[in-house]
């Protein structure tokens, strides 16, 4: 059997995971794998697996300073990029435009996490970069998945897959009037432990968030407007604050009839980063005695890193993390006229991780509570995406794929694999309908 090759740019503590995810799934199915990791330190990617050594019989590490090289597909890496099926981009958005050049020239499908939303050019068309390249994809025959992960990810395939069951009923009647996003990113521990990069924490959380109301992008002030929102497993409702991320992109350009799209963010973390602007220490003013530095560069450089795997699993062996929750509800507001009366109904659909703890003692052991759904998530839509390529028509599957797009394009059965397989690997899932009048 010829193995699937599967191509990483980065591994960290995303990529990590999904690739332990990818080899699990891989022997489940009874399908042979091996990857290729571009990375600039081969000893700290071995280290990022130190509980899946065995896996390194199916890896080939290349150091590189940086991926440039293999980019342009310099003869020195033509062999390593032969036969290639995937492409991940496990490191910066930023990396996304290249990959894609890349896929087409070898002709594989590629995968990323996220979208340099924070661009001049995104920024002003509210359209993600990697559109760029649809029209070339496509004709290609190759696909190109986009803000794959857990938040953007599965999120937006959970709310794909309810928004075209609702679509699908072609009630003349019936109108989606909003969608709202809730996130949670809580954790309970004795130090200040990130789960994610402080300085991707930073930017994202400092950022002017957006909303889209009544049809109008709006520009909202940090940390304004707050709401609360009850989520499963959770005792008292969390503060939560309008966001900018790729959901709101995402989900305006799927489904442009829905006049109001936002999303929301809390829990300990982003109280932490809440703190820090409200004391104005994201300012970029310069220091007093130092011109050449600003007082959020300053924090930056100051505030501790993402810690290390083995950091990470010391911490949830010896309590010092006694609880983290990664949540995400989406409610769908959506009315028609039932009994001659307008009626108002709120379908809701997430996910919860809340089995951190049990990562102890398996291969992901040293991922954090964030990295690990990610991973695992964005591992499970591409694996299901990958196989159902191997069964139909690739051109069933092209250009850039969001995850509305995968719960249109996949049939019902292979959507509701993808929902068993998440739970599986340990993300509860949950939906609801209830009456609008109840709130």
């Amino acid at each position: 059997m010829i193995p699937i090759k599967i191509v990483f740019f980065g591994l960290g503590a995303v990529g990590s995971a999904m690739l332990i995810c990818f080899s699990e799934l891989a022997e489940r199915d009874g399908v042979a794998i091996r990857f290729v990791v571009y990375v600039r330190n081969p000893d700290e990617a071995r280290d990022a697996l130190f509980h899946a050594e065995q896996l390194f019989e199916y890896i080939d590490f290349i150091k590189l300073s940086d991926f440039s090289s293999v980019f342009a597909l310099e003869p020195a890496h033509e062999q390593e990029l032969t036969g290639a099926t995937l492409l991940v981009n496990a490191a910066l958005p930023e990396f996304n435009g290249a990959m894609l050049e890349l896929a087409l020239r070898i002709g594989a499908h590629t995968v990323d996490l996220a979208s340099d939303i924070y661009g001049a050019k995104t920024e002003r068309t509210l359209t993600f970069a990697q559109y760029a390249y649809d029209t070339a994809l496509r004709e290609r025959g190759i696909a190109a998945l986009i803000n794959m992960g857990v938040s953007p990810g599965v999120t937006n395939f959970l709310i794909g897959r309810r928004m075209h069951d609702l679509l699908a009923t072609d009630r003349k009647d019936l109108e989606v009037e909003s969608i709202d996003l809730y996130l949670l990113e809580d954790i309970d521990s004795d130090s200040i432990v990130f789960s994610w990069s402080p300085v991707v924490a930073l930017e994202e959380l400092a950022q002017h968030p957006r909303i889209l109301r009544d049809g109008r992008m709006l520009v909202l002030d940090p940390f304004s407007e707050a709401r609360e929102y009850h989520f499963p497993h959770e005792a008292s409702p969390s503060r939560q604050y309008p966001l900018y991320q790729e959901e709101l992109l995402s989900l305006h350009r799927s489904f442009p009839e829905i006049e109001s799209i936002g999303v929301y963010t809390g829990g300990s973390e982003v109280e932490l980063v809440k703190a820090l602007f409200q004391l104005n220490l994201l300012s970029k003013r310069s220091l007093p005695d130092r011109p050449e530095m600003t007082i959020e560069a300053m924090v930056r450089a100051i505030l501790p890193g993402m810690n290390k795997p083995r950091r990470i699993e010391e911490y949830l062996r010896n309590g010092t993390i006694r609880r983290a929750h990664f949540a995400a509800a989406a409610e769908i507001r959506v009315s028609e006229t039932v009994r001659n009366e307008r009626q108002t109904a709120i379908e809701t659909v997430g996910l919860s991780y809340l089995r951190y703890p049990e990562l102890l003692n398996s291969p992901y052991a040293g991922a954090t509570y964030i990295a690990y759904p990610t991973a695992a998530s964005a591992a499970i839509l591409a694996w299901h995406a990958l196989d159902y390529l191997r069964t139909k028509s690739a051109q069933t599957l092209s250009g850039v794929i969001t995850g509305e797009d995968l719960a249109r394009i996949l049939p019902r059965p292979r959507a509701d694999a993808i929902r068993r397989d998440l739970v599986a690997w340990d993300i509860d899932l949950f939906e609801s309908v209830r009456d609008a009048s109840e709130t």
